[in-house]
């Protein structure tokens, strides 16, 4: 019979299950260590955590041709175009644990090969999120192709991102964009302000990767219905200067920065300029 048995070495906890061949002897067999699969299990996920969000972790690394979400385990599970896209993307998230709705969410490999969902009813809304998705991405990824060959960017990409507000008929804060723009990754820091009469922001992330993909993402979309468009282009600046947190720019890696009145950003370079 299947038994289960916990170890712990050196501060990690790994699930074994013991189990008899046929010729009475015993194997085990880790759960951290499933063969790659193109379909990848989420776990610790939020009740609260959208089908949008789940699929933004997936994306960067390649297109996702189904989605199951099992809210009632806190689990989802995706399933890539390939194996490839799904290592790169186990590979990426195991030193770096992504966050749904300030939750970590963790990824390992699925024991299933391949997902069959035609025969739920109750994934219907996940499936229309997951064609939307697609769409948006595909025609994206038609202007530009940044992926490289190995997962990377191309070099002309930095992490600074260039937000231009349109149909500005609602009031946009520094925390909401905080809000919409730390799906896709750590957003270090953000400037917002006024120029030409257009409300504008600059928004640095941790990583190149991250920011790629909200703009691939975001670009063209509102905030609110039919209205506060965003427009974002990337950045030439190498990084932003944030000498003050108050409603008007915001360092979220310097808490001890001042309130202050006035905003200055420095480092004017572009980011090829090391």
């Amino acid at each position: 019979p299947l038994q289960c048995r916990f170890e712990i070495a050196e501060g990690t906890l790994t699930v074994l299950w013991l189990y008899k061949n046929y010729n009475g002897d015993e194997k085990k067999k880790s759960e951290g260590d499933r063969p790659p699969s193109r379909v990848l299990q989420l776990y610790q996920v939020p009740a609260d955590a959208t089908a949008e969000e789940i699929l933004s972790l997936a994306l960067p690394f390649g297109k996702v041709t189904n989605i199951l979400m099992l809210k009632g385990r806190s689990q989802a599970l995706l399933e890539m175009d390939s194996e490839e896209a799904a290592v790169s993307m186990v590979t990426y998230y195991g030193p770096v644990v992504p966050h749904l709705c300030s939750h970590p969410v963790h990824i390992q490999f699925s024991h299933y090969r391949e997902l069959n969902t035609d025969h739920l009813s109750d994934q219907t809304k996940d499936q229309a999120a997951l064609q939307a998705v697609n769409a948006g991405v595909s025609g994206n990824l038609a202007d530009t192709n940044v992926l490289g060959a190995e997962g990377g960017l191309v070099p002309s990409h930095g992490s600074v991102l260039r937000i231009i507000i349109e149909n500005f008929f609602y009031a946009v804060t520094l925390d909401m964009l905080y809000q919409t723009f730390s799906k896709f990754g750590c957003v270090l820091k953000i400037i917002i302000f006024i120029k030409n009469n257009k409300f504008q922001a600059l928004l640095e992330y941790d990583h190149p990767r991250n920011a790629y993909y909200a703009k691939m993402y975001l670009d063209g979309r509102s905030i609110y219905t039919t209205c506060c468009t965003l427009h974002i282009d990337f950045s030439k600046l190498a990084r932003l200067t944030v000498k003050y947190n108050n409603n008007k720019s915001r360092d979220f890696t310097r808490f001890d920065l001042p309130f202050g009145d006035d905003q200055l950003f420095l480092q004017a370079a572009p980011f090829w300029h090391k």
